[in-house]
Parts: structure tokens; C-alpha cells; sequence
């Protein structure tokens, strides 16, 4: 055989494999900066998740205070008295997307899309006790009985709301709260509890 029909074989074998093997290597690199790039994403969400998460009980305990507030202030008014409120609804509404993108547990963004919507059910249902409470302001203090016995109705369906609403906020911090949440409500943290980190 002719040597240069050899060597033109041999070099053409020694092509075809270090394009394969370079191909192979190039892959090997791909797949390696892939999973690298999607590590550093799932921790970025990871991040954000812990962020919006802490930022929703941080609500979560705001809203709960002024439910017991709200509570006290229902029971140690003068009827003619007017209650002032000062629920947090928007942070929810700032934070709600990323939270529900970035949580997996389908029961925690259930749960607190219903604490949510609880919270936004009372500040209406104040706002319309207060509304009602101005309406009839007058005759409450001519002592009216129907009156007065329609108002009581409203500040004891306002009673019921903030109680749930309070009961909610409660079983939400117990359940997902950090160890500082928990001490915000005055909530006793178990041993097992301390040993979680928050942020």
C-alpha cells in the first residue's frame, strides 16, 4: 500500500475521533454549566421565597395584633364611640406573586391566600360597622332601642370576624412562623422550635 494512502488514513481517523471526543468534552462542559447556572437559580428563588415568605408573616403578625386590638377596643368603647383600625392588606398584594410562584406547598399558599382574604373580608366589614356607627351616631345617644340593638348585632358579627381572623393568624405563625414571630405574638416556642433558624 502507498504510504501517503496510509498517512491520509490515519489522519483522517485521528480527525474523526478528536471531534468526537471533542464534541463529547464540549457536551460534558455544556451539561456541567447547566446544572451550575440552575443550582444558582433554584438558590436565587430559594432566597426570594425566604425574603417574601418573611415579609407575609411579618403581616401575618401585624394583622393578627390588630385583630386582638380591634377586639379590645369592641368591648371597652362607649357606643357613641368611634374605633379606628390599621389593617396591612398591601403587602400581600406586593409580595403575593413572587410568593405564590415560589412556594412549593400548596397548602401554605392556600393558607395564606385565605388569611389574606380574611383580613381584607374584616377591614370591609369594619368599614361598614364604622359607616353604620356614623349613620346612627344621633340616635344612639338618644338611646334608641332598635338602634341600639342593630349596632350590637354589627359589634358582635365585628367580635366573631376579629376572633377567626386573630384564631387564623395564630395557627398560620404556629404552623410556618419563625421562633421571632412567634415571640411577637407572645406565643411560647418549644425547644424544638428554637432550634430553626429565621432570618
Amino acid at each position: 500500500m502507498n504510504i501517503w494512502l496510509v498517512d491520509l488514513a490515519v489522519q483522517t481517523l485521528a480527525g474523526i475521533v478528536g471531534v468526537f471526543v471533542g464534541v463529547w468534552l464540549a457536551l460534558v462542559a455544556e451539561r456541567r454549566r447547566e446544572a451550575r447556572v440552575e443550582a444558582e437559580v433554584e438558590q436565587e428563588q430559594a432566597r426570594m421565597f425566604d425574603r417574601a415568605r418573611h415579609t407575609v408573616l411579618g403581616s401575618v403578625v401585624k394583622n393578627t395584633s390588630e385583630s386582638r386590638r380591634l377586639r379590645d377596643r369592641i368591648d371597652k368603647r362607649k357606643p357613641s364611640e368611634l374605633i379606628y383600625t390599621d389593617f396591612e392588606i398591601a403587602v400581600w398584594g406586593a409580595v403575593q406573586s413572587q410568593f405564590m410562584e415560589t412556594c412549593h406547598n400548596i397548602d401554605e399558599r392556600v393558607r395564606f391566600a385565605q388569611f389574606f382574604d380574611g383580613v381584607c373580608n374584616l377591614q370591609a366589614y369594619f368599614n361598614f360597622h364604622r359607616d353604620l356607627q356614623l349613620a346612627i351616631a344621633g340616635a344612639i345617644d338618644n338611646e334608641d332601642p332598635e338602634l341600639s340593638l342593630i349596632l350590637r348585632d354589627a359589634d358582635q358579627r365585628l367580635r366573631d370576624l376579629s376572633d377567626e381572623q386573630r384564631l387564623n393568624g395564630i395557627l398560620l405563625i404556629t404552623d410556618f412562623g419563625a421562633p421571632v414571630h412567634r415571640q411577637l405574638l407572645g406565643l411560647k416556642t418549644t425547644s424544638s422550635q428554637a432550634g430553626k433558624s429565621d432570618l
